[in-house]
């Protein structure tokens, strides 16, 4: 083997060990997504490298080259049909708004980044300009690249956190709330109470019975409270109203989460551990959200209709990327400066090249 395929080689085992330990220690990091697509990049180069060294004359290498690349062009294009098709069905059955639109937006920037991949391939191919590169590649290419390679990530890694969060013994088992029909729970927030009931028998311990936080205020096109509707419904489900907490104060997803902090510290409970009920599409932005919170959570999805899962899904990204839009902007001026500088050096080092050849061949 090759300097350069051992050295892949020991960085892909490295990273992937790194990760590892780094999502045991600490799951709930939206990040990981972005360091899982690392490993299985470092993991591709280091098998294009074993595939040119086992068959230096045969198509393995083009195949392990271009393969992954052809397979990640089809999944854009699938992705994009999809989206499409999943739109339709979102808006014949929850009405047409700026939300159930979203899945056919992104499947029309899927199907955009599809062309306008090609299309920049063939312009940077054609171009002889430095300038026109630099352009294209920081304005068109950085962009695209960004938002598609963070959704692959998140999605990836919200799949594998909703398979690794466990529900565990907790002093509170908090549902999230998540509007109202009227003065009832509709069939999403009845859902994760459900989910929330189930949890309180595996979030018990010897000696201790978790209480139910039901967590949601009163909007202004609400006539009582999310946490009071969800209250009545637990009732009625059987839970015993000195189990139940109701925390009415809160209008967004951290709103919930701090407000339930405090109402349990009056309780006796100033460090408590919980279990949070949620969407399975919210679940990874939440159980971020604890992390930067610094409270001692897990957070567990509820099912979700599967036609509503993309729209309610992407709207979790779309919050996702506009909570880390100053990194996600430092990374994209990071990138464009390298680029630049990339571009700099190569125009500088063929200036040099064109002085020498002129050099040699005057008299």
């Amino acid at each position: 083997m090759t300097i350069a395929t051992i050295c892949f080689g020991i960085l892909a085992l490295v990273s992937w060990a790194i990760t590892g330990i780094r999502i045991a220690r600490e799951p709930r990091r939206t990040g990981h997504g972005m360091a899982l697509i690392g490993c299985v990049v470092a993991t591709w180069i280091f098998l294009v490298l074993v595939a040119s060294i086992a068959s230096p004359e045969s198509d393995l290498t083009d195949m392990a080259v271009f393969g992954p690349i052809a397979l990640v062009l089809l999944a854009l294009l699938a992705a994009g049909v999809y989206l499409l098709v999943n739109a339709v069905t979102v808006v014949r059955r929850e009405g047409l708004r700026v939300a159930t639109l979203v899945p056919a937006v992104f499947g029309l920037f899927l199907l955009i980044v599809l062309v306008a991949t090609i299309a920049t391939a063939a312009a940077l191919l054609s171009a002889g300009s430095y300038t026109a590169i630099g352009l294209l590649v920081t304005f068109v290419v950085i962009p695209i690249a960004m938002i598609v390679i963070a959704l692959v990530g998140y999605a990836a890694y919200a799949v594998l956190y909703g398979r690794i969060g466990r529900p565990v013994r907790s002093d509170a088992v908090v549902v999230l709330g998540s509007g109202l029909s009227g003065d009832k729970v509709t069939p999403l927030l009845a859902s994760r109470i459900d989910h929330g009931i189930e949890m309180l028998s595996a979030a018990a311990g010897p000696g201790r019975e978790p209480l139910l936080v039901l967590s949601g205020g009163k909007g202004d096109d609400e006539v009582i409270s999310e946490a009071e509707a969800m209250a009545r419904y637990a009732l009625s489900a059987g839970v015993d109203e000195d189990r139940i907490v109701r925390e009415d104060t809160s209008t967004t997803t951290e709103e919930n989460l701090v407000n339930t902090r405090t109402v349990l510290a009056e309780r006796g409970l100033p460090a408590p551990t919980l279990t949070v009920v949620s969407s399975d599409f919210h679940v990874l932005r939440a159980a971020s959200l604890t992390r930067r919170l610094g409270l001692d959570a897990t957070v567990v999805g509820a099912p979700t209709a599967r036609y509503y899962v993309p729209a309610a899904f992407l709207r979790e990204f779309i919050a996702c990327l506009v909570h880390y839009r100053r990194a996600n902007l430092i990374v994209w001026a990071g990138m464009s400066c390298l680029v630049w500088a990339f571009l700099a050096l190569v125009w500088y080092l063929s200036g040099t090249q064109t002085e020498v050849v002129d050099a040699l061949r005057s008299p």
